[in-house]
């Protein structure tokens, strides 16, 4: 199923850049303030940063496809029957790729709708000055889906800003928490510049 996803996309995305008006190539980085659904945890903030390619397909519409470096994670308390086993600050980086359709609204103002995919880099739980890799009970790939908007401050710089909700359990069936169903949640807010 999942490479059927990624060969819909790359066949998409192939066919929407032979009818490309336009490509720019841009980097773009910022704020995310992450968490992770269905426990009793809090957001954390960490960033972003890395790359895109615009192709205008026509004076409204874009498709943009990005790699990104993420931070994410969350404060975490998982509790069994009232016992804490495991508290912390969660710490997981991922190299995301979404892949965005944009609407210009107004020259200056786009809404952005896609698709995400993440690799999972690391995944390492703080709890006082102890550290534990927890890579090993987490999933390797993130879906997720994106929605977003940003403003043109001038022709190569804006802001933009935009909300992450996983699609897929971020923990494996290593995991002790096997039967949780968790999520990434993201929100995201930072400058791009495009060349």
């Amino acid at each position: 199923m999942k490479k059927l996803i990624l060969s819909g996309l790359l066949a998409i995305g192939t066919l929407l850049t032979a009818q490309a008006q336009n490509i720019n190539f841009g980097i773009k980085g910022g704020l995310n303030v992450a968490k992770m659904t269905n426990y009793d945890n809090k957001a954390i903030a960490n960033f972003n940063a890395g790359g895109f390619v615009n192709v205008g397909l026509t004076k409204d519409w874009a498709i943009q496809p990005e790699l990104i470096y993420s931070g994410q994670g969350a404060d975490v308390n998982w509790n069994v029957a009232g016992i804490t086993f495991m508290k912390g600050t969660l710490n997981t980086s991922y190299i995301n790729i979404p892949v965005m359709v944009q609407y210009s609204i107004v020259p200056s103002f786009f809404v952005e709708a896609g698709p995400q995919i993440g690799f999972l880099l690391s995944a390492k739980i703080k709890n006082g000055s102890t550290k534990s890799d927890i890579k090993d009970r987490m999933t390797t790939a993130d879906f997720g889906l994106g929605l977003g908007c940003g403003f043109k401050i001038t022709d190569n710089f804006g802001v933009n800003a935009r909300y992450v909700f996983g699609l897929s359990n971020v923990y494996n069936n290593n995991s002790i928490l096997v039967n949780a169903e968790s999520k990434n949640s993201v929100a995201q807010f930072g400058l791009f510049y495009q060349f």
